[in-house]
């Protein structure tokens, strides 16, 4: 986490260098972030669009070679190649929101290295002191450090790493409406309980939002959707039970601007929208090709090459498997070899003109 926490640590640290606030500077993290990813939000909304009127091809392809998955990988990936889409590009905003959130909790963690830029030195000496004169253990250390020393132990502190920097951290505001942002939610009946019961309810109204604002609550993968939308919701409980409110409240305010970015989506790139567009585009592809295909007829005069082509390895597949067979009389060959090769040739034919699975022949087959 500390790689992904540097390049977010300095900007946090410009945000709270104009605010002076570690909370308020949080929230407007947070909607930078949405407004900087929202192309991204864009790009999953159309790919969405694109998968549904794809749809029903791939579901054609998969019910054909069902039991030729050689065949059927090959097939998708023809289908991909021509229609230049990336059936995975919808998961790139997805993956950005999780390494954020990554970055957010090394950010929120270490205040003292990614806001104050003090050295490593410091903060272990000023370590030394938690652990050593205090007796406390090292979990968040930083926090910790924050705590103890806005909490009555400046002096303590002072002796150690000089009252300047002691002095830097005691102005440090880590808190948001009264909050002290390094603390984590427990059990207890308190305001710190309504974090994680928040964090959860407002996962669960941006995937459900998200969802219907999409138009995939009735495609095929809706079914896997809807079971995200109660998956997510408890996995915020879980992560904002186990790190500081700071991280909470950035999963909170985030779910609630995903909720407002869905809707404003749906108003201004309408997926029925991006649906009807994409349909439109296939059709006028396919009108075109016919076009040119109808011209190249006319001034040939007759049949193209590529339909002559078609057409004799249709007339193949018609023949029977005794023309590709080898000559009965081949010297060498006994009857039964001759028929094993005949029905070998009949199965891997028909195994590649119906997407069926390939059998190999055996002497049962034989009798």
């Amino acid at each position: 986490m500390g790689i992904l926490g540097w390049p977010l640590g300095w900007i946090m640290w410009a945000i709270y260098s104009l605010v002076k606030n570690y909370g308020v500077a949080l929230i407007l993290f947070t909607v930078l972030v949405k407004v900087a990813t929202f192309p991204l939000s864009i790009k999953q909304q159309k790919s969405t669009a694109r998968m549904s009127v794809f749809q029903p091809k791939i579901n054609e392809i998969q019910k054909k070679y069902a039991n030729n998955k050689q065949k059927q990988q090959e097939e998708m990936a023809k289908f991909y190649q021509e229609h230049q889409f990336n059936p995975m590009s919808g998961c790139l905003p997805l993956l950005v929101t999780f390494l954020v959130l990554f970055g957010v909790i090394d950010v929120v963690y270490k205040p003292l290295t990614h806001i104050l830029h003090l050295d490593s030195e410091t903060i272990a000496l000023a370590s030394d002191v938690v652990t050593n004169t205090l007796g406390q253990t090292v979990r968040q250390i930083e926090l910790q450090i924050i705590s103890a020393i806005q909490g009555g132990q400046f002096d303590t502190f002072a002796s150690v790493i000089g009252t300047e920097t002691t002095q830097m951290i005691a102005d440090f505001k880590y808190s948001l409406f009264g909050l002290y942002l390094g603390q984590t939610p427990t059990l207890a009946f308190n305001v710190l309980l309504l974090v994680p019961i928040l964090s959860g309810l407002t996962s669960f109204l941006s995937g459900y939002v998200s969802m219907k604002m999409s138009g995939t609550a009735q495609s095929q993968g809706a079914g896997m959707m809807k079971g995200m939308i109660y998956m997510m919701p408890l996995m915020s409980v879980w992560i904002t039970f186990s790190v500081p409110i700071g991280v909470g409240l950035y999963w909170i305010l985030s779910n609630l601007l995903a909720m407002l970015q869905s809707i404003l989506m749906n108003k201004l790139y309408s997926p029925a929208k991006y649906k009807a567009e994409y349909e439109a585009a296939l059709e006028a592809e396919k009108e075109k090709k016919r076009l040119e295909r109808e011209k190249r007829r006319k001034a040939s005069g007759g049949k193209l090459k590529e339909e002559e082509s078609k057409d004799e390895e249709d007339e193949e597949e018609e023949k029977t498997p005794k023309k590709t067979a080898l000559p009965i009389d081949e010297e060498g060959i006994s009857e039964k070899e001759r028929n094993r090769r005949r029905l070998a040739e009949a199965r891997r034919r028909d195994a590649e003109k119906y997407g069926e699975e390939y059998i190999e022949v055996n002497d049962n087959d034989l009798r």
